[in-house]
Parts: C-alpha cells; sequence; structure tokens
C-alpha cells in the first residue's frame, strides 16, 4: 500500500462553488468605474452645453420680443402731421404803382414802373401782366416770369402800346392790372388796382397817343 497522498479530488459541488466565487472567470470584460476626475469633466461639460444653449434661447427669445415690439410700434405709430399748404399768392404779394417812365420808350403808349412785394411765404412768381382791354398791350421788363423771393422787393417797368386807338377808352376810371402769380402750391390770377394816380397818368398817355379825333373816319379816295 503506497504512502503518498495524490492530489485531493474535488468533493461533491465543490466546482460549483468555486465558479460561483469567482464570476470574473465566467464574465466579460466590465468598464471601469469612473475617477473623480472624469466624472468632473463630464459635469463641467454638461454645465457648458447648458450654458449655451440658454444664452441662445435668451438671445432668440430677445430677438423675437424686440420684432414683436417693432412691428406693435410700426402699426400704431402716429402718423405725421400734415403741413397746411401756403395761402394763394395775392395774399402774400403786394403790387404798387411808382411813377411814369419819361421819356416813353419807343413803341410805347404809356410806360410806369411797379413794385412788387413778397412779404411772407414761398418765393412768389410774377408770370404775367396784362390789362382787360384789347386795344392795349403790355410788355414788362424784365421779362416774365420774374421771381420774387420772400421778404423781398423787386421793380418792374411796364410798357403799355395801343393797337387799335378806335377802342381806346377815353376815361379810363380806376382802371386795373391782371397779374398772374406762382408759388410753385398754386397759380393765380389776381386784378390790382394801382390807384387814382395811375388811372390820371394812363389818361393823360392814351389821349396823348390816341388823340379825340381819332373816331373820325379817314376818307376813302374818290
Amino acid at each position: 500500500m503506497s504512502g503518498g497522498i495524490g492530489p485531493v479530488e474535488p468533493g461533491d459541488g465543490t466546482a460549483d462553488r468555486e465558479d460561483r466565487e469567482d464570476p470574473e472567470s465566467h464574465e466579460g470584460p466590465r468598464t471601469a468605474p469612473r475617477t473623480p476626475r472624469a466624472a468632473r469633466a463630464a459635469a463641467e461639460r454638461l454645465r457648458v452645453g447648458y450654458a449655451r444653449h440658454r444664452r441662445a434661447t435668451l438671445a432668440t427669445a430677445a430677438a423675437l420680443l424686440l420684432a414683436a415690439s417693432a412691428a406693435r410700434w410700426y402699426t400704431t405709430r402716429p402718423e405725421p402731421p400734415v403741413a397746411p399748404p401756403p395761402p394763394a399768392p395775392s395774399q402774400s404779394v403786394s403790387l404798387t404803382y411808382l411813377e411814369p417812365v419819361e421819356p416813353t420808350p419807343p413803341g410805347a403808349a404809356f410806360a410806369f414802373t411797379v413794385r412788387v412785394r413778397n412779404a411772407s411765404g414761398p418765393a412768389v412768381s410774377v408770370e404775367r401782366i396784362a390789362q382787360p382791354s384789347p386795344a392795349l398791350s403790355v410788355t414788362i421788363r424784365p421779362p416774365a416770369p420774374v421771381t420774387v423771393a420772400p421778404g423781398e422787393a423787386r421793380e418792374l417797368t411796364v410798357l403799355i402800346g395801343t393797337n387799335d386807338c378806335v377802342h381806346v377808352a377815353r376815361n379810363s376810371g380806376l382802371p386795373f392790372l391782371e397779374v398772374t402769380l406762382s408759388n410753385g402750391f398754386q397759380k393765380e390770377d389776381h386784378s390790382y388796382i394801382p390807384g387814382d394816380r395811375y388811372a390820371r397818368d394812363l389818361s393823360t398817355a392814351l389821349t396823348r397817343a390816341c388823340p379825340e379825333d381819332r373816331d373820325t373816319p379817314i376818307p376813302t379816295p374818290s
């Protein structure tokens, strides 16, 4: 009988108990647990990502709020006041008879000067000076249009010629001048009465240019 002791055979149930006590022999590799440094890095990444997302969200909300405020202001803003149109040119322009021009220029029956003053408002253009009788013609110097600035006065020379002495009135009474004015907003025809002195000077000049025998018919040759 041998005195040596051979390898000890595992008893019943021994192998199963060892397998239960050493699960690593049967399971695959497991993820290593995070270290405190890795956990802090992950937490920092989450914090930075959240901060970026929060800033982007706040910026978008602010832009939407600004756009809504601008749209509300645009739709509710008051309309700008509309400036009233300036007064008619005749309300700011005066015409004053000054004196006859001596000697009378060639081709004219009567010449005189007038002062045109623009008291206020926009500049006014004198586009025409005329008179109602078709027997007379009117020319002004300088030629029309003549612009008169606000607060300015311009002197014009008016020349009256005779087209038909037969139909020239002997007694003009209080004749008037027809003046066309424009201030860029409105064009107006206005009648100015230069006064008694103008009426007397005009009557004298026309009587000299067209004497009383003007109505005597010209004899026809026999």
